[in-house]
């Protein structure tokens, strides 16, 4: 069901063994995947598009509209952050063993992640589950979505300049 998130690249079977076993971080079977950056800044352009649709349908205040993208932006902002946990932040969390300054930033990302993660599924069923749009239930929601798109804005800015350059292959790290 999740082979999207253990995906392997396509020249891997043709590589000899001990090539196969450098490409996984120490004491995981998590590989190192030369892609796996571009599919995260690809999913975060994806979020950010779909958030702009969100802001689009609250200005025209299209409730039905809004309550999908809502819950499309919900699936990709789960899927995106399993993606970084499983894939990512595992391989991370291995890799840095010894560079703790690297490992203690990770882990603040880790953890910040989680928060925010936890505050935009909030905010989702909230307004995901709005009976009736009024004027001051469209202000409130006007508030909250700028609230979230700035958190959302500033962490992918973090995580695409400071956290993402740390993921390199196995044998970079030292």
């Amino acid at each position: 069901m999740f082979k999207f998130l253990f995906k392997q690249n396509q020249g891997d079977s043709a590589k000899p063994a001990e090539t196969e076993t450098a490409a996984i971080a120490p004491g995981t079977n998590i590989r190192y995947d030369a892609n796996l950056v571009a599919e995260l800044k690809s999913d975060h352009g994806d979020l950010v598009e779909l958030f702009t649709d969100i802001v689009t349908s609250s200005g025209q205040r299209d409730s039905n509209m809004l309550t999908k993208q809502l819950a499309k932006f919900g699936s990709m902002l789960r899927g995106h952050i399993l993606k970084e946990n499983v894939r990512f932040y595992v391989y991370l969390k291995s890799s840095l063993q010894s560079d703790e300054s690297s490992l203690s930033i990770m882990h603040e990302f880790s953890n910040e992640m989680q928060q925010i993660g936890r505050a935009v599924t909030d905010f989702l069923h909230k307004y995901t589950a709005v009976a009736h749009w009024d004027d001051a239930q469209w202000a409130v929601f006007q508030r909250d979505l700028n609230a979230v798109g700035e958190v959302l804005t500033k962490r992918i800015e973090t995580e695409e300049n400071t956290l993402y350059p740390l993921y390199m292959p196995p044998g970079s790290y030292s």
